[in-house]
């Protein structure tokens, strides 16, 4: 008996590669150490990359930064199923985060 061995074609996943993600985790333990945010997840599809931030370990995450790849990469930067922001260039992306918070005083 002869065994037949299916040869399955292995896809290629869209990653984040070592600059994106220390950009992104730079800006995210700044969030972390000021008590904004509390977790993160990651998420590696074939047309796409996700990375999730969280203010809490059981919620939705609060805002999503997805890397679409067609010939060049783009991003997007998304909260509450709202599009904040795209561009072509990550850095771009995270200088929504460099903003600073204000909170109204009554």
């Amino acid at each position: 008996m002869r065994i037949l061995q299916l040869k399955t074609k292995k896809k290629k996943l869209i990653r984040f590669d070592k600059f994106e993600i220390n950009k992104i985790m730079e800006v995210y333990s700044r969030k972390i150490s000021s008590g904004e945010w509390k977790d993160y997840s990651i998420c590696f599809k074939t047309n796409y990359a996700l990375f999730c931030i969280h203010k809490s370990s059981f919620t939705e995450p609060t805002f999503e930064i997805i890397k679409n790849k067609n010939n060049n990469p783009i991003f997007s930067l998304w909260s509450n199923s709202k599009l904040i922001t795209k561009s072509e260039s990550l850095s771009k992306i995270l200088i929504y985060f460099q903003k600073p918070k204000l909170t109204l005083i009554n």
